[in-house]
């Protein structure tokens, strides 16, 4: 047994630098607030364990009191997925809008993004998106993806204009009523 861990020490490589640690730990927010263009500012913050009620509160405003994500596969994606990565926007103390994404093989990809209805369409959405995108640039990722449904022609349109492209059609991809998803893609250019 000796020998085998000699031989194996001799011919694997070690390790220069440390592994990385998980994406949550090592990312830095650009921008801790929104500016609204009503002169409001909402905070940003990094999501962790603390801020599972806020998640679950968005969804249940966003989805017609159901909740996609529930408090267990939150949980797991926050403590125990190296890979994930989620930011929540708070007005005062109040969850408004969080996006949650992994990062694998190259490539962030958008798990969820939702904003409370009051708060749509005032620039908070598109501002999570460009905070990934350049966390996505500095990790050295090559895109953003997302699945988005086929009915939802309003965000649809808003990734269009931040430069993603459609993808195929995954269909019956949506658990709880069959509906299609149209893989969306954002090129990323690293300098």
């Amino acid at each position: 047994m000796k020998n085998i861990k000699q031989w194996l020490t001799d011919r694997i490589p070690a390790h220069k630098q440390p592994l990385p640690g998980p994406i949550a730990e090592r990312v830095r927010l650009d921008h801790h607030c929104v500016a609204l263009s009503d002169e409001q500012f909402l905070s940003v913050k990094i999501a962790t364990e603390e801020h599972i009620d806020d998640l679950l509160s968005i969804e249940r405003r966003c989805y017609d009191g159901h909740t996609p994500w529930n408090r267990a596969a939150l949980f797991h994606e926050i403590r125990y997925n190296k890979n994930a990565f989620y930011m929540v926007v708070t007005d005062q103390k109040e969850p408004v809008a969080f996006l949650g994404s992994w990062f694998v093989s190259r490539e962030a990809h958008i798990t969820n993004i939702a904003t409370i209805p009051e708060y749509e369409g005032r620039g908070i959405a598109t501002f999570l998106i460009e905070e990934l995108k350049q966390i996505a640039i500095f990790e050295k990722m090559d895109k953003i993806s997302l699945e988005v449904r086929v009915s939802n022609t309003r965000a649809q349109r808003l990734y269009k204009k931040m430069q993603f492209t459609n993808g195929r059609v995954k269909k019956g991809y949506y658990a709880n009523d069959r509906e299609d998803a149209l893989e969306m893609t954002m090129m990323l250019t690293n300098n």
